[in-house]
C-alpha cells in the first residue's frame, strides 16, 4: 500500500463502510480500522460517512416518549443531527456515530401546516399497510413538503431482522414520492431496495434494487387520496417480491448450474460405490 495515499486508503476504507451489510456497520467499521496504517485516519470523515450510511439505510429508532418508530431519512433531515418525527411532533438529536438517539424538542414549524391533513392521512394508510405487510419489523415515516410548484407526500418504509446466531441479516427499504396537484393526477416513483447477508461457513450477499412509477387520480379527501395510493403501492410492491420469489425458486435448475457442473465433464455419474469395491479388492490383494 506504499503507492496509496492516505487520502486514497481513507476513500477506500469509506467505501467499504457504505457498503456493510445491515445489522453489521460497527464489525465493518472496527474490521476496516484494523486494516488501516493508522485507526485515527477515518475520524476526519467518520461523521459524513456515518450520517450518509444511517440516513441512505433508514434506520430505524424509537421515538422518545411515544410507542412507535420513526426512520432517520434524509426527507427528515431539518438540521445537522436533526430529524423530523411526524407522528410524535417532535425533533430528535441524532447521533451518528452510536447511532442513538440522544435529545428532542417539539416541532416548530418544521411542518407544511396546509398539507398536514393530507400527510396525516396518508401516515394512517401507510400503517396499516406496513401493519399488514411488514410487522413486526417495518417502520413508516411519512413526510409533506412543497416542491416545484407540487405538494409532495413521501413514504418511507424500512423492515429490519438481524439473527447473527443464525449467521444472516437483512433489510428492506421502500421509498416512494408522490407528486401531485389537488384534482390532477398524482405521479408516484418509488426505489426498492432489498439486501440480505448470509454468512455461515461463507459469504452470500442478497443485494437487488429497482425503481417503479405509478399514476392515480389525487381524490379531494385525504383518506380516499391515501387508500387510492397506498393499493397503487401494495400491487406493485407485491410483484416485485413475488418476481423476487420466482427468481430464486427457479435459481438452483438456471444460474447454479451455470456456475458448477452438476456431472463431471464425461456425463456419466461417478459410481461412488463400485469405486468403494474396487479400492476394498485393491487393499485385499495386496
Amino acid at each position: 500500500m506504499g503507492d496509496i495515499s492516505n487520502e486514497e486508503m481513507v476513500n477506500i476504507a469509506n467505501g467499504f463502510l457504505l457498503a456493510a451489510p445491515p445489522g453489521e456497520f460497527m464489525e465493518v467499521v472496527t474490521d476496516v480500522r484494523a486494516l488501516l496504517p493508522n485507526e485515527s485516519m477515518l475520524n476526519a470523515t467518520a461523521h459524513a460517512t456515518f450520517r450518509e450510511y444511517n440516513t441512505e439505510q433508514m434506520i430505524q429508532v424509537s421515538s422518545p416518549g411515544h410507542k412507535h418508530q420513526v426512520l432517520i431519512t434524509k426527507h427528515g433531515e431539518v438540521g445537522e443531527n436533526n430529524y423530523i418525527d411526524p407522528k410524535g411532533k417532535q425533533v430528535l438529536v441524532f447521533d451518528h456515530i452510536k447511532q442513538e438517539v440522544t435529545s428532542s424538542r417539539p416541532i416548530a414549524g418544521e411542518l407544511e401546516g396546509d398539507l398536514e391533513p393530507v400527510r396525516a392521512a396518508f401516515e394512517q394508510e401507510a400503517q396499516r399497510y406496513a401493519d399488514e405487510h411488514y410487522a413486526p419489523n417495518g417502520t413508516v415515516t411519512v413526510y409533506a413538503k412543497k416542491e416545484g410548484g407540487q405538494n409532495v407526500i413521501v413514504v418511507a418504509i424500512s423492515s429490519s431482522k438481524f439473527n447473527p446466531h443464525n449467521f444472516w441479516n437483512g433489510r428492506w427499504r421502500a421509498l416512494w414520492t408522490i407528486s401531485f396537484k389537488p384534482g390532477g393526477q398524482a405521479n408516484l416513483q418509488g426505489s426498492l431496495k432489498v439486501n440480505v447477508h448470509y454468512y455461515e461457513d461463507g459469504n452470500v450477499q442478497l443485494n437487488t434494487q429497482t425503481t417503479k412509477n405509478a399514476t392515480v387520480p389525487a381524490a379531494a379527501d385525504p383518506a380516499a387520496f391515501a387508500r387510492e395510493v397506498l393499493k397503487a403501492i401494495s400491487k406493485v410492491e407485491t410483484t416485485f417480491h413475488q418476481s423476487l420469489d420466482t427468481s430464486y425458486n427457479t435459481m438452483g435448475d438456471t444460474t447454479f448450474k451455470a456456475l458448477r457442473r452438476a456431472l463431471p465433464i464425461t456425463k456419466n455419474k461417478i459410481e461412488w460405490g463400485r469405486i468403494r469395491t474396487y479400492r476394498m479388492g485393491q487393499e485385499i490383494g495386496k
